[in-house]
């Protein structure tokens, strides 16, 4: 784990306007710490061209298949693939309850799905630098993988819908959530929580816990001594979610949303930390340590340089 991931148990995540990066890189960024920065999108066309509606009428005959967790299976997490266009889709988002919601497109490659919607979200906030994802790397497999996790992601969902899981996002990257449309509630935990909140065996970042609203704690008695930090993110604000901060969502009502995650040298040793612990050989694990920590070096003393140079 990242050695800035100290105990933070938080009772409110701030709510921040106006903020400059040398102190959302002071403040947040390495202090690996939660922040909501309510103006960082007033530039997006977004904010105020999107909505349910408009996606039904400019992508009504898309169609996709999202995988549903089906009530008639055991609870054993078995899902079934559903085909929709989007036009059918949304008639499901916005007649979306508690008691049934809709189902979830989520994670979707924004500009794979959307290419014709790319300049509603630029200018892309500056909080998102540096961002080594995106690079070259020497070792194909950390190529691919980062490469892919550098892909901005799009989320539409209905009232009452949720994530499906408790989880940290993988590679233990840097999570930026923007909300575009609707009302969304975030359920977080800091990284000294987890020994609450029973890491999957398989998957590290994933929790066993079944619901955080509605917890199985004769299987999870630990959960109960965990403490959330609560708070619903609004149209046009960016929330950071650190490296290894635990966290899900619920729909407070029909909601558009898209996501971004970064690596850098604030969450590199999480990177590694990550990244190390799925090679189960020993020497394979050394290696990889090796390998990325000699990336991480000379991207940090580039970075510094040009943050240098700008300076100037």
């Amino acid at each position: 784990m990242n050695d800035t991931t100290q105990s933070q148990k938080l009772s409110v995540v701030e709510r921040r306007a106006n903020l400059s990066y040398a102190e959302f890189e002071r403040a947040y960024l390495y202090a690996n710490k939660p922040v909501v920065i309510t103006d960082a999108l007033r530039d997006w066309k977004a904010i105020s061209r999107w909505s349910p509606e408009f996606f039904k009428t400019e992508f009504g005959s898309m169609k996709f298949s999202i995988e549903e967790k089906k009530t008639n299976y055991p609870a054993n997490g078995q899902t079934a693939a559903t085909e929709y266009t989007m036009a059918g889709f949304i008639d499901r988002v916005v007649s979306s309850t508690d008691d049934d919601p809709a189902p979830y497109f989520r994670n979707q490659i924004f500009y794979e799905r959307f290419p014709s919607l790319n300049a509603d979200i630029e200018p892309l906030p500056s909080y998102f630098l540096p961002n080594w994802l995106p690079e070259s790397f020497l070792v194909p497999r950390v190529q691919s993988v980062f490469n892919r996790g550098s892909q901005i992601e799009i989320y539409i969902g209905g009232k009452g819908g949720t994530f499906p899981v408790l989880h940290y996002d993988g590679l233990a990257s840097h999570a930026f959530l923007m909300q575009i449309y609707g009302r969304k509630e975030f359920i977080l935990y800091s990284p000294d929580q987890e020994q609450y909140l029973y890491p999957s065996p398989e998957r590290e970042n994933l929790s066993l816990v079944n619901s955080v609203e509605n917890p199985d704690l004769v299987k999870y008695p630990r959960f109960a001594k965990a403490v959330a930090t609560k708070f619903v993110l609004e149209p046009g604000e960016l929330l950071f979610i650190p490296s290894h901060w635990w966290h899900t969502t619920k729909m407070l009502t029909a909601c558009i949303s898209v996501s971004v995650n970064t690596v850098n040298e604030s969450n590199w040793p999480a990177v590694i930390g990550f990244l190390s612990m799925r090679r189960r050989n020993a020497v394979v694990s050394m290696a990889t340590r090796a390998y990325l920590a000699g990336a991480g070096s000379w991207r940090s003393r580039r970075d510094r340089r040009l943050s240098a140079a700008r300076r100037a």
